[in-house]
């Protein structure tokens, strides 16, 4: 057991745990909202609430991302972080304030067409815009500086703190526009949470120029958008291709891959803290010993892929029955192929962090533009409906894994990395 621990980058379990609270609380905040709103008053409310996670994904991950590598990697050289702050800083407001603009001038039409009038649901987008462009560069910089413990309190204000505002709206209003402040305001307790009485963050390095960030941040929003498409296109697809006895599989569909998706939940710690590491070693001209870290990782997600492909068969049909009710019941294989498109996925982010980490961000953002390609290819070829887009979906997710595994190897052989067997660095910084 301890050796597959050491495989699990450090501050892991810790941002794991921020995770499941963070989870949980949102599951809470959707059950809430929703039975206390009704179906129809609800949905502006579920807008905002998806539209605050493409914001998020597909807008300021990239620059969490880019934050932490640049941060890390100076770390592991005993260069301060500040100048990246500063310049990741510029770049993250001119992003805000485009988009804060871009929703001011569709506003009127905005208000009514996505949140059924409610001015209030408008000024949350608002608030999510300010909101996430601040959480996802701060959590870039304490990734970045190893502070994995407040990336975890991050992650637990922001779900309690939406949590405890919504009971304040349950308490005091029966209007829905308020609600869009608590979505709206989240991410804000989840700061105030993280970062005060911290030691400092911020030290002095050199500069950090603004246009070599700017072009690593569009690559990664390039595959930030790959990545999106890939998670969320299989129940649209289902609803596209279903005929007309068939309306009712989007549903049922989306339930199993919500089940099927939890392991990929939970990967997102282990993304969070294994990039600073990938970095640190980057910054140092550790390649050797990033391929080491990496290779090893990658054969304990494998493993563990496998064993949640054997229990998704097992046990994945009863789980969506007792989640959902029999009505959305689903077979065994059809957990199986999901489950076995989440664990792919999770090998290919793992290659992920080490393009980002030897700077190709390019090529990462060209191979998951390949499994996006792929997916239309593997659904055009017929079949029953459910199996054509698990299929769609496990190619897309092998294609992806399999460029971004090859392009790995080409740019560590280009910097002198052997790929067979190499011992741990005793420089390893983290």
């Amino acid at each position: 057991m301890r050796r597959l621990l050491d495989r699990v980058p450090q501050g892991t379990f810790a941002i794991g745990v921020g995770l499941l609270l963070n989870g949980l609380t949102a599951y809470a905040f959707i059950t809430i909202s929703s039975r206390d709103l009704g179906s129809e008053a609800y949905s502006p409310v579920a807008m905002l609430w998806a539209m605050s996670f493409l914001l998020g994904i597909g807008v300021f991950l990239p620059l969490e991302q880019e934050t932490a590598r640049l941060v890390a990697s100076r770390r592991s050289q005993g260069l301060g972080g500040g100048p990246v702050l500063r310049t990741a800083s510029l770049l993250g407001a001119s992003m805000a304030v485009v988009l804060v603009v871009a929703a001011l001038v569709a506003a009127p039409w905005a208000v009514d067409a996505l949140f059924a009038g409610e001015t209030w649901l408008f000024v949350g987008l608002l608030l999510v815009v300010v909101g996430l462009g601040c959480a996802h560069l701060a959590k870039g910089l304490l990734a970045g500086s190893g502070r994995f413990g407040s990336y975890a309190w991050y992650l637990i204000g922001e779900g309690g703190g939406r949590l405890a505002l919504l009971l304040v709206v349950l308490f005091t209003t029966e209007a829905v526009g308020p609600y869009g402040l608590v979505i709206g305001l989240a991410p804000l307790v989840g700061l105030a949470v993280a970062l005060p009485g911290r030691r400092p963050l911020v030290l002095a390095g050199p500069p950090a120029p603004l246009g070599e960030l700017a072009r690593s941040v569009s690559a990664l929003t390039v595959a930030s958008i790959g990545v999106a498409f890939l998670v969320n296109v299989s129940p649209i697809a289902v609803e596209v291709l279903a005929d007309d006895s068939q309306r009712a599989e989007s549903g049922r569909f989306l339930n199993a891959l919500l089940v099927a998706r939890i392991p990929l939940f939970f990967f997102q710690a282990v993304q969070a803290s294994l990039l600073p590491r990938l970095a640190s070693l980057a910054g140092i001209s550790s390649f050797d010993e990033l391929w080491r870290v990496l290779r090893r990782l990658v054969a304990l997600v494998g493993l563990l892929g496998v064993a949640a492909v054997l229990l998704a068969s097992a046990l994945g049909p009863l789980a969506v029955e007792v989640a959902f009710g029999a009505e959305f019941a689903v077979e065994a294989g059809d957990m199986a192929l999901l489950t076995a498109s989440s664990a792919l996925l999770m090998v290919a982010l793992s290659f992920a962090q080490g393009l980002i980490a030897c700077q190709a961000q390019g090529w990462m953002a060209c191979s998951w533009m390949a499994g996006v390609a792929a997916f239309p290819l593997a659904v055009a070829s017929g079949g029953e409906l459910f199996l054509r887009v698990e299929r769609g979906l496990l190619i897309a997710a092998l294609v992806a894994m399999v460029a971004m595994g090859s392009l790995l190897m080409v740019r560590l052989r280009a910097l002198g990395v052997s790929l067979g067997h190499v011992r741990a660095n005793p420089r390893d910084p983290m």
